[in-house]
């Protein structure tokens, strides 16, 4: 090794250890003033950034970063509760229990809004849709996980998890234009029994098996101008249309500077709008349809706000994806993206090259990446969604989630 390699590996060891020395955490657990209810999904982040993430199940979060303790001020929000700022050095230096305010609700039952109000809203949504969203290429980071989930057996049977990396371009640019890359991915054992015959109809109706991708073109203001005129299954296409509009405003949220309009739609598919009074934006987007015995699917799409733009927040979605008749009660599989980082500025990124795309047409299991376990460990999102203690056990039937990981990577010197 010369002289100047081993100059530059110290200096790059030293900087990374330098780094990582300056790593701080803040720990905290959202809830309500009014009562010990705890919040999920409540976004928190540092304000005036894109750096962030989001409460888990249990309200609690935990955010790693470098920050600056006299100017950085935190952020929480959530679509039902009042915005509270706290500046970093006000934070205490374990666990923070931060209590929101619920904002106030408006019922239907004493609002009377007509049909020509309903419409000039929705005309306004249309129309402000290429203002209050991206207009131009962007990419983000995410954390995405997919779980298998199968009735007849009552366990889980596969998991996927990874850290990737999404561009996206302005709401008119076509679906083909979402590209998304691996920075990092692992998987356990595959438990799951698929049916030839659900294969097969898969094949026939053209069903793409990628749900990280299914997740990335259900997003209902993706594309819209499009839809509008000629998509049958996407929901805003039917919402936008006047002679469709058969919803009903079920109450408005009374938040401190706007209110928020909440529609509901329940022929056919079920279909709730949060629209801010203030912009016309699409804040969340829900949508669910149900059989008379079981849950068939269910989507949510949550947006935020970041230097006057709605980037994606959250996406969930959970569906039928195992077509047994004898399989009492169907194969489930739930998918989500939990979005964390944002470069909104097209100087600050390199555009995504085709060989790091990954296929549509592919199920994200067949991937295979060397396993980091330093990253893992590491992964900030991953304290605010731990999996269940359920999911854990019913996948470690024959050994440890960790070994799984390991042994379904692809190895480097493979």
């Amino acid at each position: 090794m010369s002289n100047k390699l081993f100059i530059c590996l110290v200096l790059i060891l030293l900087c990374k250890h330098a780094y990582m020395q300056n790593i701080q955490t803040i720990k905290g657990q959202i809830s309500c003033s009014n009562d010990t209810i705890t919040i999920p999904y409540a976004h928190i982040g540092i304000l005036g950034t894109g750096i962030g993430t989001v409460s888990n199940i249990n309200g609690n979060f935990e955010l790693k970063g470098q920050f600056n303790f006299e100017k950085d001020t935190l952020m929480i929000s959530h679509i039902e509760y009042e915005k509270k700022l706290i500046p970093i050095s006000k934070l205490a230096a374990d666990t923070n229990f931060i209590k929101l305010v619920r904002n106030e609700y408006l019922l239907a039952d004493v609002i009377v809004l007509p049909d020509d109000k309903k419409k000039e809203i929705f005309k306004n949504v249309i129309k402000n849709l290429k203002n209050n969203y991206p207009d131009k290429l962007y990419q983000c980071e995410a954390f995405y996980r997919e779980i298998q989930y199968q009735k007849r057996t009552n366990k889980h049977t596969r998991l996927i998890e990874s850290a990737v990396n999404i561009q996206d371009g302005k709401t008119t640019s076509p679906l083909s234009k979402i590209k998304c890359s691996l920075l990092q991915f692992r998987k356990s054992d595959n438990f799951t029994e698929e049916h030839w015959g659900s294969k097969l109809l898969k094949k026939m109706l053209d069903l793409s098996p990628n749900h990280l991708h299914l997740l990335l073109v259900g997003n209902p203001i993706r594309y819209y101008k499009d839809r509008l005129h000629t998509s049958k299954f996407n929901p805003l296409t039917q919402r936008y249309k006047d002679k469709e509009l058969k919803f009903a405003l079920s109450h408005i949220i009374q938040k401190l500077d706007d209110q928020i309009y909440v529609f509901k739609s329940t022929q056919g598919i079920s279909c709730t709008f949060y629209i801010n009074s203030k912009d016309y934006a699409i804040l969340k987007y829900e949508e669910e349809m149900k059989s008379k015995t079981s849950l068939i699917f269910k989507s949510s799409y949550q947006y935020k706000k970041i230097d006057n733009k709605y980037y994606p927040a959250f996406y969930y979605n959970v569906s039928i994806t195992d077509y047994l008749k004898n399989s009492k009660g169907l194969g489930i599989t739930e998918s989500s993206l939990t979005f964390v980082n944002y470069s909104p500025d097209r100087k600050k990124f390199k555009r995504l090259r085709s060989k790091h795309v990954l296929p549509n047409e592919i199920d994200l299991y067949e991937q295979k990446m060397e396993y980091d376990e330093n990253f893992w460990a590491n992964y900030n999102i991953l304290l605010d969604e731990p999996l269940e203690d359920k999911v854990i056990s019913d996948l470690e039937r024959k050994t440890s989630l960790q070994s799984q990981f390991k042994e379904n990577a692809t190895n480097q010197n493979q």
